[in-house]
């Protein structure tokens, strides 16, 4: 399996309850289930007569099949990319005593089948719960680019620094990484933990030698701050960047998996809502535990602003959004914080951009 491919997958569960609702899951997810064993001869069978199909795909099995055994999932494990198990409901076997119950919800199921894709040595077959912490994370997405994504991002944790809330702002924007730049904040991603920017602001970036520890640094951030923003960059082609096995998925995973919010960022022009509607989607496809939330950036005033919202509107309902807001375009109020390497509110905290973030920040800290 390439890092680029969706997972080929092999079923091999006895309960046709348990077996539809897998299988149905990951097919709509644009994942490819193949074969759907029905007891383990019939498995074998598969593998030992197709060898190339077997090594590239996902087999994900459960305790209630006929004739098994662990060591004959143990045999036949190589034979595998990777193996799944699950216990059957009424799992009484010993020997597979320590599995987990196929997850109850489709996004449980997709989170744990994406992150064990991912990282199969690093996970658990739990039932992955949400984890008890004290900050909110928001991830800030761009349906495009030039949307003003990392704009958005730095003045809302700014903001939210500026109404008294501890905020780590979090450069993941692997393809085009700007905060720094914008900032002109130097060394920020050869720093083992995150820079006091601000009186109640952090910075941290993520880089490929703290890709693999991703897991670590989210844990000791929810515990330390009251809300972490993560700009996570363009998500277009978001179902292959989530089972993506590169570095530069890796934080955009953990936001899909693990955020209590995603705020995606558009244009408000003609192909900023043609790529809006390409990213939404995909987002109708793929299963993100995250709230959605949508920003439409750069509108333009008057009667040609009222129709981009109305457009932006009928796109973003279908997928029933915690929040939606509009920023009216500002360019002189951005230049100037851009020539400044300041945040709008240090170079001008009277401008309708900025005022509109500053909404956004209360709304989202209240």
């Amino acid at each position: 399996m390439s890092e680029l491919m969706l997972p080929i997958v092999i079923t091999a569960v006895a309960d046709p309850a348990a077996e539809g609702f897998i299988a149905s899951t990951l097919f709509a997810q644009g994942w490819s289930v193949v074969f759907r064993a029905i007891d383990w001869d019939c498995l074998e069978s598969y593998a030992n007569e197709n060898p190339e199909g077997a090594k590239n795909a996902l087999l994900i099995y459960a305790s209630d099949l006929t004739d098994i055994s662990k060591l004959r999932v143990n045999e036949i494990a190589p034979k595998f990319r990777q193996i799944i198990g699950f216990a059957s409901a009424n799992n009484s076997n010993p020997e597979f005593a320590e599995l987990s119950q196929v997850p109850a919800a489709a996004g449980d199921l997709v989170t744990l089948v994406r992150g064990f894709v991912r990282a199969p040595m690093l996970r658990t077959l739990a039932q992955m719960p949400q984890p008890l912490r004290k900050a909110k994370i928001f991830a800030v997405g761009s349906a495009g680019s030039h949307t003003g994504c990392t704009l958005i991002s730095i003045n809302l944790a700014m903001e939210l620094s500026n109404l008294g809330r501890s905020t780590l702002l979090i450069e993941a924007n692997f393809r085009a990484p700007s905060i720094s730049a914008m900032l002109a904040m130097r060394n920020i991603g050869s720093d083992s933990s995150w820079k006091t920017i601000a009186p109640q602001l952090s910075l941290y970036e993520i880089t490929q030698d703290q890709a693999g520890d991703v897991d670590s640094v989210m844990s000791r951030a929810s515990n330390e701050f009251d809300y972490v923003i993560v700009d996570i960059g363009s998500i277009a082609g978001l179902s292959n960047r989530l089972t993506d096995r590169r570095w530069t998925s890796t934080m955009t995973t953990w936001c899909c998996d693990q955020a209590d919010e995603l705020m995606v960022v558009a244009r408000s022009d003609y192909l900023g809502l043609l790529r809006l509607n390409q990213v939404i989607e995909l987002l109708l496809q793929t299963s993100v535990r995250p709230k959605l939330s949508f920003v439409l950036n750069l509108k333009s005033p008057g009667k040609r602003g009222d129709l981009e919202q109305s457009r932006f509107l009928a796109a973003t309902t279908p997928l029933k959004p915690l929040r939606v807001r509009t920023i009216t375009k500002d360019a002189r109020a951005v230049l100037a914080a851009e020539d400044e390497r300041a945040t709008l509110i240090e170079s001008n905290e009277r401008s309708a951009v900025r005022k509109s973030i500053a909404e956004l920040a209360s709304e989202i800290s209240s």
